[in-house]
């Protein structure tokens, strides 16, 4: 063939290509031999600028390394891409679904083909060999990335009759969020979905108060009505929550004494949240918070044999980067410490703002929450984005309003000499670049794996159980007929 043919030829497949990459094409990984327990721990919203963010804040503030930059060097570590199956930019619903189920899927369902043709879950099929499992998460329990695991659902949003196809599970653990798709005095429906865990033996605890005294070995535990509550609010603010700590150890210690093993999925999903907000003080403490409760799943991996942990990000969100500052970009380090003066989530400003904020209340919540003082024209700018006069530039790009004008006025000055803090956000909205991953634990090949796809964490998994299934496969030219 003519190098001009050639060109031709390959020009147009490249055209005419709706994905580049083959579902087909991956094969399983030997890193894991076999487990009986497995920790699945997703870092939503995770990338590495947040990772070095995070590390280098931790280290100059405590003087020890992030128990992740342990697993990374320790365990078996690489970057995972994230693709969904017709789009390069996944969500938190397609993304969750593929390491549940071994396949791609569209944004927006979970574990079911725009068809309606369901997938089978990692969780079903430890069921089905016998041992326990468990989903665990500070977002709402029914929220994407914990009900991926469970949920057959073309609608990630309709968390109501995710709930109910928990109810039909009934997974042994289910602790976060959520009360308001299992009361019936939230549910729009009416229907009482606390009763079918009650009258099959579960604990049901909503609320804090009672969650330290749980006894069962099968629990539902519900906090708030929505979300619970950002780590920096709750450290700093009073907000009534438990930590992802005490969810994930409370979790950890009821599947522990199953007969068969367990496999348990536990999600730090408000860090993705933290960086739809562009808000790195809030992005920070969620990322410390999951530290935390890494350092514990690991310390339980280590003893306790045929444990493997795997840790991953979904995606990345906001596009953070954390740029060089000064002289020889010296003055780096000292401008992220600024980091430092955050004591409040966006969301928690936003809420003392009001509707129609002075300027003056503008000037000094933001100054409390922040340590920021910010100019009046700044203010006047936020008081524009809260009634709805947006004026900001590049807000085209920032759609999360008003609370993207305040992470822009937060950023101050120039890429030369920011007077606030040195990380830029490149939007509101989730990324496409590799994101980390690692195994970790009993049985693991301790090596980088390099660039793994999304999709091999289920035959990871379903290798080290002694499961061998696929679920079926459709292409994207088929699913995105029906759209």
């Amino acid at each position: 063939m003519k190098r001009k043919d050639f060109l031709k030829t390959g020009m147009a497949a490249g055209l005419g290509a709706i994905f580049p990459f083959s579902q087909s094409s991956v094969s399983p990984s030997p890193i894991i031999r076999e487990a009986r327990n497995i920790i699945f721990f997703a870092y939503d919203g995770f990338t590495w600028e947040d990772f070095s963010s995070a590390q280098h804040y931790n280290y100059r503030k405590t003087g020890k390394p992030l128990h992740l930059e342990k697993l990374f060097k320790t365990g078996s570590a690489g970057s995972m891409q994230s693709h969904s199956l017709t789009s390069m930019v996944t969500d938190s619903a397609a993304a969750t679904s593929t390491w549940a189920t071994g396949r791609k899927i569209v944004n927006g369902s979970l574990s079911i083909y725009p068809d309606g043709g369901e997938l089978t879950t990692i969780l079903e099929l430890a069921k089905s060999k016998g041992k326990a499992t468990g989903i665990i998460s500070n977002t709402t329990i029914t929220h994407a990335t914990p009900a991926g695991w469970i949920a057959k659902q073309i609608n990630r949003r309709d968390e109501e009759n995710i709930a109910e196809q928990y109810a039909n599970f009934k997974a042994d653990v289910m602790i976060g969020g959520g009360i308001e798709a299992f009361d019936p005095e939230l549910r729009s429906d009416g229907t009482d979905l606390y009763k079918p865990f009650l009258d099959t033996g579960y604990q049901v605890v909503k609320g804090r108060e009672k969650f330290a005294r749980i006894q069962s070995d099968k629990i539902l535990a519900t906090f708030n009505e929505g979300h619970v509550p950002y780590e920096i609010d709750r450290r700093f603010r009073g907000a009534d929550a438990p930590t992802l700590l005490e969810m994930s150890k409370k979790g950890v210690e009821i599947l522990d004494g199953s007969d068969n093993g367990f496999i348990l999925h536990i999600e730090s999903g408000r860090i993705d949240h933290a960086n739809h907000r562009n808000d790195a003080g809030a992005s920070l403490w969620e990322t410390l918070a999951a530290d935390e409760t890494l350092c514990m799943l690991m310390e339980y991996t280590d003893h306790t044999p045929g444990t493997v942990l795997i840790v991953a990000s979904d995606h990345g969100t906001g596009g953070a980067s954390v740029y060089g500052v000064g002289e020889r970009y010296r003055a780096s380090s000292n401008i992220h410490d600024l980091l430092d003066r955050r004591t409040a989530s966006f969301p928690w400003i936003m809420d003392q703002l009001g509707n129609s904020p002075e300027t003056a209340l503008i000037l000094d919540v933001i100054e409390d929450a922040t340590g920021v003082l910010v100019t009046l024209s700044d203010a006047e700018l936020l008081q524009q984005a809260i009634s709805g006069e947006i004026n900001m530039p590049d807000a085209a790009a920032f759609p999360r309003q008003p609370i993207a004008t305040l992470g822009w006025i937060l950023k101050g000055g120039s890429n030369d000499d920011p007077t606030h803090l040195n990380i830029n956000y490149g939007t509101t909205q989730h990324t496409a670049g590799a994101v980390p991953a690692a195994v970790y634990g009993n049985g693991v090949e301790v090596k980088p794996f390099g660039l793994v796809d999304n999709t091999d964490f289920f035959y990871w998994m379903t290798s080290a159980l002694g499961i061998n299934y696929k679920n079926p496969e459709m292409s994207a030219e088929k699913a995105l007929q029906f759209y």
